[in-house]
């Protein structure tokens, strides 16, 4: 069994967990005496801590305060001040790197390959063909635009001589008409 955290133990002693959280916890330490043995030890740490005096808050975070100024004073005392020179070496050292790595991939880059002249390839005409998933245009192997059918709707394709082709589908389940119209000029 997993076991609570430290600070859900201590949350839940204090009640300062959200109702979410609270529901999941108590869930927890319902089965766990163990868990529930550690929130009743956070819960008396917590009584013994009203017992003591008042503190007064705002004369802590007054001395917080100061304490954090004093450190911030030593520590600028402690830090030299840099001067801006106008010159940078470790600049000019990294633009010199960078124009011989320019100055490499010009030098160490393969030289441009020489066209070859090869068979003039066949291109085929673009073509219209009705297929069973719907108009395709095909322009070549692997160029082809289709327009699709709907799945389970009946349709009517119509081809003309000029080169054009006419499909309707007409949907049963919803009654729409879809038309496409594809020329090929």
């Amino acid at each position: 069994m997993k076991h609570l955290t430290e600070t859900e133990l201590a949350l839940m002693a204090g009640g300062d967990t959200g109702w979410f959280q609270r529901v999941a916890l108590q869930r927890h330490l319902r089965g766990c005496a163990e868990c529930k043995d550690e929130v009743a030890v956070y819960e008396a740490l917590r009584e013994e801590r009203i017992c003591l005096p008042d503190l007064n808050w705002d004369e802590l975070a007054a001395e917080m305060r100061a304490n954090i100024h004093l450190g911030l004073e030593a520590g600028a005392c402690v830090r030299e001040i840099q001067t801006a020179s106008k010159w940078n070496p470790r600049l000019a050292v990294a633009f010199a790197c960078l124009a011989m790595l320019v100055g490499a991939s010009f030098w160490l880059r393969p030289g441009r390959p020489i066209p070859t002249v090869t068979a003039a390839r066949v291109y085929e005409a673009p073509r219209l063909e009705s297929t069973r998933a719907g108009l395709e245009f095909r322009t070549g192997l692997n160029n082809s635009l289709t327009l699709l059918n709907h799945e389970g709707a009946a349709v009517s394709q119509t081809v003309s001589a000029q080169g054009a082709i006419r499909a309707r589908n007409i949907d049963g389940d919803t009654g729409s008409v879809t038309i496409n119209n594809v020329y090929l000029e």
